[in-house]
């Protein structure tokens, strides 16, 4: 499986009093790595298989993103139940995760001159 790179996504101003206004990363490599209890949990509540997620949200089925969002603010530590969240999701902002600083391959060192030989 592919995972997708990490995203973040800030829900429209008219979803801010109920859910908040900052942003909420969503990430799928942090998913994939829950304990299988943990994911089963998750599966019961949306309703559907995590592979059902990943795959439907990149087709822009809008049940996966509405899933894909709440999986998010849930690893985020948001306790509210799946059947209580419904933002705006076409509305809501979607951004790639600027680069960690540092993250970038360091320059390679300069060669060294050739010993000389006396």
């Amino acid at each position: 499986m592919i995972l997708a790179p990490p995203l973040r996504f800030r829900l429209h101003p008219d979803d801010h009093a109920e859910y908040g206004d900052g942003w909420t990363t969503y990430d799928e490599a942090a998913l994939v790595r829950l304990p299988a209890r943990e994911l089963a949990d998750i599966e019961r509540e949306i309703g559907m298989s995590i592979r059902s997620m990943l795959g439907r949200s990149r087709k822009g089925f809008a049940d996966a993103d509405l899933a894909q969002t709440w999986v998010a603010r849930r690893l985020a530590g948001d306790t509210r139940p799946f059947a209580e969240w419904n933002p705006l999701l076409l509305l809501a902002d979607w951004e790639e995760l600027p680069a960690p600083a540092g993250d970038a391959d360091p320059p390679e060192p300069p060669s060294s001159p050739a010993p000389s030989e006396e």
